[in-house]
This record gives C-alpha cells, sequence and structure tokens, in this order.
C-alpha cells in the first residue's frame, strides 16, 4: 500500500495581505503538483490577533476541509521541508519524489506570485484571478464581494493603497523605517492631480488621511461608498478592502505591502508603484513638496511619528543630493518634539557621519544603542557606525571591536557591508578580533554595488567611493560566528558562492598562482562541483605544506578531510592551526566544534568554554559556552557567559531567552 502524497502546507505569521497570498500560492501549487493543500492558521509565533476568529471570514466545512491543528501540523511538519529547498532545483522532478513519498512541503512566501526556475511566471499570474474564489468565505462576505464587483469592474478605476496604521503607533513596528512601504502622500496627490476626472478609490489604515484626500478631491472614493463595513471585524474589514481594492483596473500601493500585493495577485495583475505611473519630473517634484513639508515641523504631520517615518525617506533624497546639512537640520525639530522612534538617533548619527562631525556621531551612536526598541538590524547598523565614527578618530581598536559586533550579529545587512568595506579599505580594523582570515585579499574580494535606497540607510557613494566588499570570504570559513541564520547558510546558496568566484576572476592585483587564491578557488569549485574532493585536498595540503605558519590553510585542508571521512588527518590539521597561534581564541573555538562533531564531546566543550573566557567580544562564543554549562546543570557560570552574549546584542532573543532559564 503506497503512502498517501504530501501536501502544500500554507503559513503566515503576519496578516490579511500576506495570509491570503500565501493561500493562493498554496492553491496554484496544489493544482499544478496533483495534490491537495492545508494551511496552519495558528502557527506558533502568529502576530495578528485581529485574524484569530478565522471563522468571520470562512465557513465551518471549509476549515474543517483545509485548517489543520497543531497536532496534524507537528504531524505533517516532521518530514516536510520549506519550499525554499526546492528554489534552485532546474526540474521538478526531486520536488515530485517528495511529494510522492508523503512528505509535505512548508510554504511562506506571501508576497509574491512564486515560480520555480523551470515555471513561466507570466503564465501563472493570471490564474491566480480565479483561485480566491476557491476558498470558502461565508455569504455575508460574499454578498459584499458581489457589490464590489458591480461598482468597480471594468470601470478603469485606479486605487489607492496608504500604508500608516501600526507602522505609526503600533509596538514595534514604529520603531524602524518603513522606506518600502510608507510612501508620502505627496505623491498620491500627483497622480491624482495628473488623473483628475477618472474615478479612484483609497484604501488605508488610517481613515484621517482617507478624510484629508477627500477634502481636496471629492470624487475620491472610499469603503463607505461600496458597503456599510464599520460594524464588522477588523479581519472582515481587511479582508473586504483587500477584495475590493483588487476589482479596481490597477493598484497603486508602496514597493512592499502584501496587503495591496494580494489585491493585485486576485486581479491577475501586477500592482504598480509611483514610478510606473508618474514621470521623474513628477516624482522629483513631489519629493521635494515632501521636504518642504517636513521643514514645517513636525505639526504637519498625523503625529511626531509620522514626522519621524516621512523624514527617514525625505532624508535619503536630499543626502543623494548632497543637502547633507538641511537633512541635518531636518531632524532636529523632531529629535527636539521627543520622537521616541528608535531610530531617528541612527539617522542623525548617519548625517554627522556624512558632515565629518565624527565626535557627535559617535555620542548619538552611543546614545541611540541604549535604547531597548532598536530593531536587531537597527542595532548593527548603529554598531557599525559607532566603529566607523571611532576609526575616523584614530581610534582602532575599539572601532575595530564595534564593527565586529555588528558584522557578526548582521554580516549581510547592507549598510553594515558598507560601512565595513570603507574600514577595511582604510586599514581601520585590528586583524586580531577577527578570526584568521586574509585582509590582503579581502580588500579585493569585491561584490557589486547596493542598489540605491535598496535596504540601506546609506547614501553609498557618501560612504564609499570603491565597490563594496564580500564578506561572504569571511563567512566561508567561519559561519559559526553569525548570528544570523542566512549567513550562516553560505554553503547551501549556490548564488553566493558563485558571487565569490566571479570576485576571484575580478581582482587585478594578485595573481592567480597565489597561494590565497589557489586555496580559496579549490574550496569553492568544489563546494560548487566543479571539481571533485581529492583535486582540492592535493592543493591545499601542499599549500599547507608551502605555507605552515598560516592557521587559515590548516584549518580549510581540516573541514576538507573531515569531509572525505578521513576523521585522523582532519584532526592532525586542526592541531597544525592551533599550533600556529595557540592563544587564538577563535582557533579554540574551531577545535572544539570539531571535536564535538568526532564524539569527543566533553573535550570540544571545555575547548570552547576556554575560548570563551579568552575572547569577550564574539556574542556566538560566549552565547554556545553559555548554553554547554546550562546543559550541564551550571546555571550560574552559564548566566556569566549568557549575560555577555546579550550584552553584545541584545535584540538577539534566543541570548535573552536561555539567560532567563539559567537564572530560574
Amino acid at each position: 500500500m503506497t503512502s498517501p502524497k504530501g501536501v502544500f502546507i500554507g503559513q503566515r505569521k503576519d496578516r490579511m495581505g500576506a495570509r491570503l497570498l500565501m493561500m493562493l500560492t498554496c492553491i496554484r501549487l496544489a493544482e499544478d503538483f496533483d495534490t491537495d493543500y492545508r494551511v496552519n492558521w495558528f502557527p506558533q509565533g502568529a502576530d495578528a490577533p485581529e485574524l484569530d476568529q478565522p471563522q468571520d471570514l470562512f465557513t465551518k466545512d471549509w476549515m474543517d476541509a483545509y485548517f489543520l491543528s497543531t497536532k496534524d501540523f507537528d504531524a505533517l511538519s516532521k518530514q516536510a521541508l520549506p519550499i525554499w529547498k526546492f528554489q534552485n532545483d532546474k526540474s521538478p522532478d526531486r520536488l515530485i519524489t517528495h511529494l510522492n513519498s508523503g512528505r509535505s512541503v512548508l510554504v511562506e512566501e506571501g508576497f509574491e506570485v512564486f515560480a520555480f526556475p523551470w515555471e513561466d511566471i507570466e503564465t501563472i499570474r493570471p490564474r491566480y484571478r480565479e483561485f480566491i474564489y476557491r476558498i470558502g468565505f461565508t455569504e455575508e462576505i460574499r454578498a459584499i464581494m458581489d457589490r464590489a464587483d458591480a461598482k468597480l469592474s471594468g470601470q478603469g478605476v485606479s486605487a489607492y493603497h496608504i500604508r500608516r496604521g501600526d507602522i505609526l503607533n503600533g509596538l514595534p513596528w514604529k520603531h524602524t523605517t518603513w522606506p518600502a512601504k510608507i510612501e508620502p502622500e505627496e505623491l498620491y496627490e500627483a497622480h491624482l492631480e495628473k488623473t483628475a476626472g477618472q474615478t479612484a478609490i483609497m484604501f488605508s489604515d488610517q481613515p484621517e488621511l482617507i478624510a484629508r484626500f477627500q477634502s481636496r478631491f471629492p470624487n475620491l472614493l472610499g469603503m463607505a461608498d461600496i458597503a456599510d463595513v464599520s460594524g464588522m471585524t477588523r479581519a472582515q474589514r481587511d479582508f473586504l478592502e483587500l477584495y475590493t481594492m483588487s476589482r479596481a483596473e490597477q493598484v497603486i500601493a508602496p514597493f512592499i505591502s502584501a496587503f495591496s500585493m494580494a489585491a493585485a495577485r486576485v486581479s491577475g495583475r501586477q500592482r504598480l508603484v509611483f514610478k510606473d505611473v508618474l514621470t521623474e519630473q513628477e516624482v522629483s517634484a513631489a519629493n521635494q513638496r515632501v521636504i518642504d513639508r517636513v521643514a514645517k515641523g513636525p505639526d504637519a504631520f498625523l503625529n511626531v511619528s509620522e514626522a519621524a517615518h516621512v523624514y527617514a525617506k525625505a532624508a535619503q533624497y536630499l543626502c543623494a543630493q548632497d543637502q547633507i546639512e538641511k537633512a541635518y537640520e531636518l531632524a532636529q525639530p523632531i529629535l527636539s518634539n521627543k520622537a521616541d522612534n528608535a531610530f531617528m538617533p541612527l539617522l542623525q548619527a548617519m548625517n554627522c557621519f556624512y558632515l565629518s562631525h565624527w565626535k557627535e556621531s559617535e555620542g548619538l551612536a552611543k546614545a541611540g544603542l541604549k535604547n531597548k526598541n532598536l530593531w536587531p538590524d537597527d542595532y548593527a547598523v548603529l554598531l557599525a557606525l559607532q566603529a566607523a565614527a571611532l576609526g575616523a578618530q584614530q581610534k582602532r581598536w575599539p572601532a575595530g571591536r564595534h564593527f565586529a559586533r555588528a558584522f557578526w550579529a548582521k554580516p549581510l545587512r547592507p549598510d553594515v557591508v558598507v560601512i565595513g568595506s570603507r574600514m577595511v579599505y582604510r586599514d581601520q580594523l585590528p586583524a586580531r578580533v577577527f578570526p584568521p582570515t586574509d585582509f590582503r585579499l579581502q580588500k579585493e574580494m569585491r561584490r557589486r554595488r547596493f542598489p540605491p535606497f535598496n535596504s540601506l540607510y546609506l547614501v553609498t557613494h557618501k560612504v564609499l567611493v570603491r565597490q563594496p566588499c564580500n564578506f561572504d570570504f569571511i563567512l566561508l570559513d567561519w559561519p559559526d560566528l553569525a548570528l544570523d541564520q542566512k549567513a550562516r547558510r553560505l554553503l547551501d546558496d549556490r548564488s553566493r558562492l558563485e558571487r565569490l568566484h566571479e570576485g576571484l576572476g575580478a581582482m587585478k592585483n594578485t595573481p592567480c598562482d597565489d597561494p590565497s587564491v589557489e586555496g580559496l578557488v579549490a574550496l569553492l569549485d568544489w563546494h560548487l562541483g566543479v571539481s571533485d574532493l581529492s583535486k582540492a585536498i592535493d592543493i591545499l595540503s601542499h599549500i599547507a605544506a608551502d605555507w605552515p605558519e598560516n592557521p587559515l590553510y590548516h584549518k580549510r585542508l581540516a573541514s576538507l578531510f573531515e569531509a572525505d571521512g578521513d576523521l585522523p588527518r582532519a584532526r592532525i590539521s586542526m592541531a597544525d592551526a592551533l599550533a600556529c597561534d595557540p592563544g587564538n581564541p577563535f582557533l579554540i573555538f574551531a577545535m572544539g566544534q570539531f571535536l564535538e562533531r568526532i564524539g569527543a564531546v566533553d573535550q570540544g566543550q571545555n575547548q570552547i568554554i576556554q575560548a570563551a573566557e579568552i575572547d569577550d567580544n564574539t556574542a556566538a562564543i560566549q552565547g554556545m559556552a553559555g548554553h554547554i554549562h546550562l546543559r550541564r546543570g551550571n546555571k550560574n557560570k552559564a548566566a556569566g557567559f549568557l549575560q555577555k552574549a546579550h550584552d553584545l546584542f541584545p535584540p538577539y532573543k534566543r541570548f535573552a531567552n536561555q539567560l532567563a532559564r539559567a537564572r530560574s
């Protein structure tokens, strides 16, 4: 008897738009792979209390058929794989085999139409418009859906979505910037003026904004012109607004909004952003009006928090136009009005850095880091900024220590990469704060520039003239020191490995027969499947023999022997690495991890603890030592190490949770 096919399990922890897109994606995948789908509506850690009563939206029969209980989800997920595990495949074969074996696939994609490399996304996109009708909505919901269809479909309507709400006022959302979610009112005004006379409808989670727009544009519709949903629950209102938005001819919204993206997907169209519907000149004029409004002070906004969030966008425009002094001046009234948004000191510290006000930048960063509401990425950026300000003052050692903390927390964050590259090029990072690596080669290992304003606070050319470094060069040998899980998965990410390989080919100052290059090429060729393991071992063996004083070469050789199953030679090579620098905490830590992996657990753990006693600046080492003591029942010793780990990067929740256990 064959086991039943695996299913696609959809889950999202956030709100309506992302959850609906996730369900539509599951319906599509189930249809194309001849199986079924299920929805885990109550995932652990979900942060959308308004969705806790799904019966507001869905019929009981439909939920009984498609919703998973916690018990059922736990059973299915034991052998499930996340869908991204199949994203780099060249064919569907492995996914089909996985499903046919009875194992399921976890789908958490909720921001775009999903397609595998072997699929044509443009043939998939229009199919989404039919999938919405396969979801079992209640009769009350379906009645208003029909009304929206009758009022808007085929009328050439433009729908606008303005995102504010919890971003301005909710915790923790107000404490980081959302440049891809918040678009200033001036851009909406520009398009409404451009399309005057055409029917339009506006949606927002901030009703005051709709009222403000309707006072200027009397023909602008709102949801109330379709149906009275004021007495409905938040979940019902959210869905009905989303569906009504989908009936428009075009949906114009911020770059990232699962809500408006889902509306566009339901309609079978692409959602539009302002660069799609306005000219460069029109956008530029609107941005200037944004700056003029910020200059009027916080009273020109809904509240001081909105002033701070819109300022974050205005500051980037100003800095890109070399108006940094003005960006600095415009921040002062917002800070003086006691804006408590945790990102504001970060933005002002950055302005000071652009202006070469090193001491003021350092002070703002130091004070800003005390804010317990800082998001992890922002904390890392602020640490890196403080490091760069210290480096500019020739305080090399503390600069290196601060940057190392930022790097190991968020080594892929573009701001951290750009700031770190500047410090590498200016020789502001002492080698001893990092594990054995080759900073000479690191200076030449470049990566493509980050797109402007893409996951960046920095205006890159104000900080860095050259291309940024590719710090995957460090992570290739030391992934376990990173706290960020994506950073640690370098060896599973072919595109990142290929970028490293491309960087080697683009170097101009180091010849290809240099041992540092030869060894790295051999290592990458093996990881990429270009050459076999034995060839890599042969090349690294010769390099380690010719350069016996370099611990990095011995460590790399040890990793190859271990991969080959030759544990005795791997242990010898690790010992050779440690012999090059016996007191180096990173090498001691690496030896401890190796010993754990080969079964010498107690000995390995003692090495890791020894490394933590020497190094007091690497959160992963401190945290691992604390965890070892916690498992051994040494709660007092565990608390000491875990407190250090927590202090090095407070936003990392695992250390806080383990520390609480140690103190219980």
